[in-house]
């Protein structure tokens, strides 16, 4: 199986409702994302020699999750903005997407780093 993955970066702030420690202040963080495929049939397409265009799965990513997040107030879109929670949605939005656009891609694994050392992944 071939795959590839693309990397995103975003900034945006939270605060997390009842936490007992110091996330329930509103903070912000420097979020790092990366999102991985593969094509359907488990290498690439025979045509292009390519799983998927790197621009185009930019183009989606940033279409549906980035152009939306991005220097924004997150409990806005979430009611509890967890690194955990956030990962999840990510991901049916951009299964949901996948279909859409009719893209010959599925996707595997989205990972959210809210702080260099601190990551959460969703995985198919």
């Amino acid at each position: 199986m071939i795959t590839i993955t693309k990397e995103f970066k975003f900034e945006a702030a939270h605060y997390l409702p009842d936490h007992p420690g110091l996330c329930k202040n509103l903070h912000g963080h420097s979020y790092k994302m990366k999102i991985t495929v593969r094509h359907k049939n488990n290498k690439y397409n025979n045509q292009t020699k390519m799983v998927v265009d790197f621009g185009l799965l930019k183009s989606i990513v940033n279409k549906i999750i980035i152009d939306k997040v991005d220097h924004s107030y997150l409990n806005k879109f979430f009611n509890i903005p967890t690194a955990e929670f956030m990962v999840e949605r990510f991901a049916d939005i951009l299964q949901k997407a996948i279909l859409k656009e009719g893209v010959d891609i599925v996707l595997l694994k989205v990972s959210l780093w809210e702080t260099a050392g601190s990551e959460a992944t969703w995985t198919l």
